[in-house]
């Protein structure tokens, strides 16, 4: 239904779909089939995506709202506050075997997101920081926001305060012997050792 509204600046691959094809996502995410929820995050200009198909790209810009609108779902009632860390934290750490990532834990990083879950805010194309500025859900109002981000225990971001741009992450280290596909029903993933 959105194509009607957005044209070509939500045409993605593999495209958008029905409501019943979401549907059957969010089963896949409670199923264990689907592992990870991430966004490549493209963030093309207005410009690049008003060109007429096929001529315009693919993608759009979502990793800056990304948390947010899975707050939203939680506010809702659709997922919990633990499968939300687990399909965005642990497992993208898991399946890409990135060391010390992902849980709070001894020994990984302090890398953290603090959130109010009963704070509203509307999303708008000119509060967007990404380099595009722009979003395909300006102008939803959601439920659940991230007000701060800590990098290696540094606040890097902060919703009073903004980005603290001297504070930088560190490159990430693989041990890729962890990462690969698993299954909770086997005792392997988010709850196991």
């Amino acid at each position: 239904d959105d194509y009607d509204r957005l044209g070509s600046r939500i045409q993605m691959n593999p495209s958008i779909k029905t409501a019943e094809d979401n549907a059957k996502l969010w089963q896949a995410l409670q199923d264990d089939v689907i592992q990870v929820i991430a966004t490549d995050h493209a963030p093309h200009t207005l410009e690049e995506k008003a060109q007429p198909y096929p001529q315009s790209p693919s993608g759009l810009p979502a990793v800056e709202n990304s948390l947010a609108l899975m707050l939203n779902q939680c506010n809702a009632g659709k997922v919990t506050m633990p499968q939300i860390a687990h399909w965005m934290s642990d497992a993208p750490a898991r399946v890409w075997g990135i060391t010390g990532k992902g849980r709070i834990a001894n020994g990984y990083d302090a890398d953290l997101v603090l959130v109010r879950m009963n704070s509203e805010r509307t999303i708008r194309d000119e509060d967007q920081h990404t380099k595009n500025r722009w979003s395909p859900w300006n102008g939803e109002t959601l439920r659940g926001w991230p007000v701060t981000t800590i990098v290696n225990g540094s606040i890097v971001w902060s919703i009073d305060g903004g980005f603290r741009e001297k504070i930088r992450g560190q490159k990430p280290t693989f041990d890729h012997a962890r990462g690969g596909f698993w299954n909770t029903a086997d005792g392997i993933g988010p709850t196991a050792g």
